[in-house]
């Protein structure tokens, strides 16, 4: 019986990850992300349908709207179909795509929204919540979830099927050790496909971590200190977590001063659940969520939270044009004391990565703009070393960027890969 794989959507880009497995005749379905277009921000589902009218198993990787926006969408096409995900990312996912919904829908209510939050709610009936570890038996395959690092309750995928033959599927995965979260578990090695995303693997490690930490801590002191705010746009989901750690140490240390920070955006929610979870708080004297304002506009709730504040830290990362964040960098765009620190990556459709390429864009912000590294995927280093230690019979990049359209161990949208 053949065995293939084909990219639906995240293959050779990082967004709308989709991926169609055929193994020993069961169809599997890892992810069901989001495009950030709004031309088209969904995986290819008709192409999907054609090749699989029945599935037997959808797999959410992790919670991150590029993986999991979609799911409801999915669901829908295959009602039946039973979805697994880690307990973690079943909690945060409801939170994440409902989210995505109100974001896609900014500037006025619809049919389509509505319907969108009720098929939502039905995909949502259909999870089905494991460990790390369970496995999940579909007829003669097994699938096991293992850590990913990356984020609370990311997992790769690990498909059994055979005599000891396996398929990796990385999803998003870190191989250090973050402030949140632990590094990531390999399976056993040799499989007969890994299948490794690849956001960083043309991306030469140029600094180390603590290198990266010293240069951020110096450019909030800097800021603080001349009398300006920090801004800093967060992804709400891992990085937010991920920076609040690091202004409380960077301040218990005494490498910045104390400062008041406020938390604004869904990362004030999705905090509250890594604190749930891990069993710790992420606000304390110094850093505190955003306060309401009732009945008072937005923008007048943002410019007080900027009189009370050092810092803020808000959703979007990427100043996605609606979010909070793109809120609090125009108020603060022509104040040459303050400074927006980005803290990593952006979608060229994002109104942060035409900040920091357009020139005439960029004339109109007097205040400083930084970009500060802090990925919570593997480097170029991280999946030399994956795949060394698995040393997989067949190996394939996803959700990243090949240099030329020939390279040969990129899985383009919609190629099929056989194993």
């Amino acid at each position: 019986m053949k065995n293939f794989f084909i990219p639906i959507g995240g293959g050779n880009e990082i967004g709308a990850s989709c991926y169609f497995y055929s193994v020993n005749g069961v169809n599997i379905v890892v992810d069901a992300g989001i495009r950030f277009s709004k031309e088209n921000p969904y995986p290819d589902f008709d192409l999907l349908k054609a090749l699989a009218p029945k599935l037997d198993a959808i797999v959410v990787t992790h919670a991150h709207v590029d993986h999991c926006g979609a799911v409801h969408l999915l669901s829908e096409l295959y009602p039946d179909t039973p979805i697994y995900a880690t307990f973690e990312t079943a909690q945060l996912l409801s939170l994440m795509v409902e989210d995505a919904i109100k974001v896609r829908y900014i500037g006025g209510e619809s049919q389509e929204e509505w319907r969108e939050y009720s098929l939502l709610d039905k995909a949502l009936s259909r999870l089905e919540r494991r460990e790390f570890h369970d496995k999940i038996t579909v007829k003669d395959v097994e699938i096991e979830l293992f850590p990913a690092g990356h984020i609370l309750g990311a997992a790769s995928v690990v498909i059994r099927y055979g005599e000891g033959e396996s398929v990796y599927h990385t999803g998003d995965i870190s191989l250090f050790e973050q402030r949140t979260v632990g590094a990531a578990e390999l399976p056993e090695p040799n499989p007969s496909l890994l299948v490794s995303e690849s956001t960083y693997l043309h991306t030469p490690k140029r600094k180390s971590r603590e290198e990266q930490e010293e240069e951020f801590y110096t450019a909030v002191r800097r800021t603080v200190e001349g009398g300006g705010k920090v801004l800093i746009p967060v992804f709400a989901l891992g990085r937010a977590q991920e920076i609040l750690l690091l202004l409380t140490e960077g301040m218990r240390s005494g490498r910045i001063p104390p400062v008041r920070v406020l938390v604004d955006g869904l990362a004030k929610e999705v905090s509250t659940i890594y604190g749930s979870f891990l069993g710790r708080s992420f606000f304390n004297y110094y850093v505190q969520p955003s306060p309401g304002y009732a009945g008072v506009p937005f923008k007048e709730a943002c410019k007080q939270n900027l009189k009370s504040a050092d810092c803020i830290v808000s959703t979007s990362g990427m100043l996605m044009e609606g979010t909070p964040s793109y809120v609090y960098a125009s108020l603060l765009a022509q104040d040459p004391k303050s400074a927006i620190l980005f803290s990593g990556y952006m979608v060229e459709e994002s109104f942060g990565y035409r900040l920091l390429k357009d020139r005439e864009l960029l004339r109109a912000f007097r205040c400083r703009l930084e970009r500060h590294h802090f990925s919570a995927h593997s480097g170029q280093e991280e999946l030399k070393r994956l795949t060394e230690e698995l040393s997989p019979k067949k190996l394939a990049f996803v959700h990243g960027f090949p240099l030329h359209t020939g390279q040969s161990e990129f899985a383009f949208n919609r190629e099929v890969v056989k194993f």
